[in-house]
């Protein structure tokens, strides 16, 4: 039950500091409205129509988001639960699965997407890789570790 535990909580930590990271970074970076970010993950399944149907595909967008981090979440804590290497080190843990999260989305995920995919300029791919590391992969690591070894 532990793993289930750690699995959603570092899942719905990592995506909300994620999403709310990307909404405060990428807007004023593009100068592109808040809901675009949303929006735009929903272009992963529905295209560039994602952009044309309001609340109604950001709020799609938020849901396929936290479902990808709950994914990643149980991912982790699965691994973090096999070696104890992993837990003992959940700093260095977080970094690299946050690394691997990252190049995950950009080199697999978007490509079999229907999302416009563009490489990323050196800018967008230090701040993504930063935003992958400091904010979705360490709390990720820091809660997974708290959920599966609540006494040490």
């Amino acid at each position: 039950m532990s793993i289930v535990k750690a699995g959603l909580a570092s899942g719905v930590v990592g995506g909300a500091l994620d999403l709310i990271a990307a909404c405060a970074v990428y807007p004023a970076m593009y100068k592109i409205p808040v809901i675009r970010i949303p929006q735009s993950i929903a272009s992963g399944v529905l295209g560039a129509d994602a952009y044309e149907g309001g609340a109604k595909t950001a709020a799609l967008g938020v849901g396929l988001h936290f479902f990808i981090a709950v994914v990643a979440g149980f991912a982790l804590a699965f691994a973090m639960k096999a070696s104890a290497r992993l837990h003992r080190m959940a700093i260095a843990t977080g970094a690299v699965f946050g690394v691997a999260v990252y190049y995950f989305m950009q080199k697999i995920v978007l490509p079999l997407s229907q999302a416009l995919v563009r490489e990323p300029d050196l800018a967008a791919l230090a701040i993504g890789l930063a935003i992958h590391i400091f904010i979705f992969g360490v709390p990720m690591a820091l809660v997974a570790r708290r959920f599966l070894y609540p006494k040490g």
